[in-house]
């Protein structure tokens, strides 16, 4: 009888963490997609966790090295993912945790001047949108692993900024095209 218990939380703890919505009056869940799985852009992922490009959305921070220097990005910090710097966020997508990060990121190390209030608004498309143009990549505002190569991030230690790490890694970095901060 105890393992049909465990075996029942577990069932409801994973049917929430992949975007079940409730457990329906018959008796059974409803695999359905809530509201909070619709994009800025009206398209709806699979299972609320995803954004349009197939990432899952950022939802805490993760610390990479870049440069032998140690930087916090947003990341995915899902309990059946190890943590990654490989994630998205748009309007109205991403944790608080990530957003936070991100528009810090924007305002001390890449010249944007957005308010640091954990909120993926107009305010920061724009900010991470004119990031993306001068790194000559698609601006649309939306932050992925391009954007995260694009920006310069600060350091933990507070004193540098440094380039996002190149494609495919958590490690090395690689150059920018953005002026140097100081």
């Amino acid at each position: 009888m105890g393992t049909v218990i465990l075996i029942l939380f577990a069932l409801l703890a994973l049917s929430s963490v992949n975007g079940c919505e409730s457990f329906n009056g018959d008796g059974n869940f409803d695999w359905g997609v809530s509201d909070e799985a619709t994009a800025s852009d009206g398209t709806t992922t699979s299972d609320g966790t995803s954004t349009s490009d197939g990432l899952p959305t950022c939802d805490g921070v993760v610390v990479i090295s870049v440069d032998s220097e140690s930087v916090r990005v947003p990341g995915d910090t899902g309990i059946f993912s190890s943590a990654s710097p490989a994630c998205g966020m748009s309007e109205g997508r991403g944790s608080a945790d990530a957003v936070v990060v991100l528009q810090d990121a924007l305002t001390r190390c890449n010249r944007e001047d957005v308010a640091t209030d954990g909120e993926y608004g107009p305010q920061t498309t724009a900010a991470v949108a004119d990031v993306q143009r001068r790194a000559g990549i698609t601006a649309d505002g939306e932050y992925g692993p391009a954007t995260l190569e694009a920006m310069r991030w600060p350091t933990t230690s507070g004193t540098d900024c440094v380039a996002g790490p190149s494609s495919g890694t958590t490690g090395g970095g690689s150059s920018s095209s953005l002026p140097p901060t100081d």
